[in-house]
């Protein structure tokens, strides 16, 4: 139960730096190079998604691959994971921004929290689970 909690305090400080990852390369994009809002929103969750995967797997859940065919299959699992919710963040945000007219910023940080969950859950029960990556 202890270790549970120090990894779900772990995940929320993670997801709080993948966040301010996420929200700063699409300011940078959308706002400040004037990139069309869909793309820099692409954009900054595959940077969001590379960062979250080198975090999560170190100091989240401090994975430790035996071997390359453990590593491959623990970093597909992660990034097909990502994707779906990748899916769901891009996909919210072209309904909300570009359907809806919703602010760009704030239709983002209402459909990360969506996310935020998924992600964990994935992560958790199919992406770094003990015995499958050698921890």
């Amino acid at each position: 139960m202890k270790n549970n909690l120090w990894e779900l305090i772990r995940y929320g400080v993670i997801g709080v730096l993948t966040t301010v990852v996420n929200f700063a390369v699409f300011y940078l994009f959308e706002s400040v190079l004037a990139v069309n809002a869909n793309l820099a929103n692409v954009i900054s969750v595959i940077c969001a998604v590379i960062f979250a995967y080198i975090t999560n797997k170190q100091f989240v859940f401090r994975s430790h691959c035996p071997s390359f065919r453990a590593l491959w299959r623990e970093s597909f699992s992660f990034f097909s994971a990502r994707g779906i919710t990748m899916l769901i963040e891009v996909g919210g945000v072209f309904l909300a921004t570009t359907v809806l007219h919703c602010n760009a910023m704030l239709s983002k940080a209402a459909i990360n929290v969506i996310v935020l969950v998924l992600n964990y859950i994935f992560s958790k029960c199919f992406v770094f689970q003990k015995g499958e990556s050698g921890k």
